[in-house]
């Protein structure tokens, strides 16, 4: 009996045009809106003021980047940087599973602005959480250091008492 493997093909690795690995490749970024969880009365003459729009995120997110996203001074942020008047101020983000939940805005908002914001936004929590990992990585490696000097004082101090 004969079994035959299907051919598998690897998915390269995200790199930057000089070919070196991209550091921003598992950065937390906005895939596309979710249209079935928009209102059914989005698009009718019954559309409401302001509504949720669901937006799918490119990863789970992590409990540091959902602090982040839905602090309130987040969302003031982003309306405050799409224009005066042009977001209200009642927007809110709200994280959902592998799902952001804008809250309390509309498409057209998206459209005009706050999907820019958002992604800009994004972008600069991703450079925060690399600074803040890179952070912890150097302190790490001090503390390794620091360990590794310390055994070797005290290696070389015991090398130098004998008992006769």
């Amino acid at each position: 009996m004969s079994t035959s493997t299907a051919p598998t093909t690897a998915t390269p690795d995200p790199s930057t045009s000089d070919g070196s690995p991209d550091p921003t490749s598992g950065d937390l970024h906005l895939l596309r809106i979710l249209e079935t969880g928009i209102a059914a009365e989005v698009g009718t003459p019954a559309e409401p003021p302001r509504y949720t729009v669901p937006v799918v995120f490119s990863r789970q997110v992590t409990p540091v980047e959902r602090a982040r996203i839905e602090d309130p001074a987040t969302a003031r942020r982003l309306s405050g940087a799409v224009g005066p008047g042009r977001v209200g101020p009642e927007l809110r983000l709200v994280v959902s599973d592998r799902r952001l939940l804008v809250e309390n805005t509309t498409l057209a908002e998206l459209r005009d602005g706050l999907a820019a914001e958002l992604a800009a936004f994004l972008r600069e929590l991703g450079e925060d959480v690399r600074a803040a990992s890179a952070e912890r990585v150097s302190a790490a490696a001090r503390r390794a250091g620091d360990v590794e000097r310390r055994d070797a004082t005290v290696h070389a101090a015991v090398e130098q008492i004998r008992f006769v």
